[in-house]
């Protein structure tokens, strides 16, 4: 009984200690003063500038929300246009650019995918000319000329697998940018692009003049869990940065939102909003934060279909349907774990 006790005390130090384990990038984001957060420059809706230099979109509303949860000020983020290598070289302390979650970049790289935030599919853009509004008629085209990114995205892999399944008699330009993809299919190299549908949608929307000439077809031909991506080696880190976005989700699955939020916070009798809202102490325990960093996520900006809403969905330009983005009650696949 003596040894027993003597293992629990000592297993119940060893878990104190573990829970109050304080991760190394939060504390160098504290030192420094500001997040540093990468985006995307090419996803209007998702993550563009402005007219006046500054950063707007689903993605970046993400990144507002990490300093709104660390420093109490959604503005304290440095926003810049990165991918997975700058993850990687340290040079960015979060990801948020649309990466998809693949095995290979999970277990291959230094890298970890905290939480699904979008789930998407890549599909194809062609010219209307072509006669092809689906993919199953296009599958019936001979000669087309497809473009696809080659080194930092899925889309190379995804094109050659569907031409191999389906024996299309499609001709593959490797390319090796985003930037050189739309040069190459503006331009006439390309009559297809294969990408994120959710990209493709928000560049049809957004950036074609004469969008008439450009048919966005509504199949996809792959899975893209898209996800905010961190470095591998910080564990608390990754916590941190998968329930920020669960915070979003619950909050809309609790009906909390951002005109609502103060209210919720003083006067909800729901246990599990009252965690969420810090109005019962410990949802700040893991990381070193106070119980309230949730409630400046929602202040800043929302909920989840709040934020979905004004930069993609019904709210924007984009009028995107949120799909399997909807909760799961409502027939989609967000799930937050319980907050408790």
């Amino acid at each position: 009984m003596k040894r027993f006790l003597m293992a629990m005390l000592m297993w119940g130090a060893w878990a104190s200690a573990a829970g109050a384990e304080v991760s190394p990038t939060l504390d160098a984001v504290r030192e420094r003063g500001y997040l540093t957060c990468g985006v995307t420059d090419r996803m209007p809706g998702f993550s563009n500038t402005n007219p006046d230099g500054g950063w707007s979109g689903f993605f970046v509303d993400f990144c507002r929300a990490g300093a709104a949860a660390i420093f109490k000020n959604p503005d304290a983020v440095l926003v810049g246009d990165y991918w997975l290598d700058a993850l990687e070289g340290r040079t960015i302390d979060v990801l948020h650019a649309g990466s998809t979650w693949t095995f290979e970049r999970d277990v291959g790289q230094n890298l970890d995918f905290p939480a699904v935030y979008l789930y998407d599919g890549q599909g194809f853009i062609s010219y209307a000319h072509l006669g092809a509004k689906t993919l199953e008629d296009a599958k019936t085209l001979s000669g087309v000329q497809v473009c696809a990114i080659e080194t930092t995205s899925t889309a190379l892999t995804n094109l050659l697998d569907f031409m191999a399944r389906n024996r299309v008699d499609w001709t593959v330009v490797p390319i090796q940018t985003m930037d050189g993809m739309w040069a190459a299919f503006f331009g006439g190299r390309c009559q297809m692009v294969v990408h994120d549908r959710t990209a493709l949608v928000a560049v049809h929307a957004g950036r074609l003049e004469g969008s008439k000439d450009f048919v966005v077809f509504p199949e996809v031909i792959s899975k893209e869990p898209l996800s905010p991506a961190v470095r591998g080696d910080d564990p608390r880190w990754r916590d941190f940065v998968a329930w920020t976005v669960l915070a979003t989700v619950a909050a809309e699955e609790l009906g909390v939102t951002r005109a609502n939020v103060d209210d919720m916070k003083a006067n909800a009798k729901d246990p599990e909003v009252r965690r969420l809202l810090g109005g019962e102490p410990g949802i700040g325990r893991g990381f070193g934060l106070d119980d309230e960093w949730a409630y400046r996520v929602i202040k800043a900006v929302g909920n989840y279909g709040e934020i979905f809403d004004r930069n993609v969905g019904e709210g924007s330009p984009f009028k995107m349907s949120r799909g399997l983005n909807r909760l799961w009650r409502d027939g989609g696949l967000l799930y937050p774990p319980p907050i408790r």
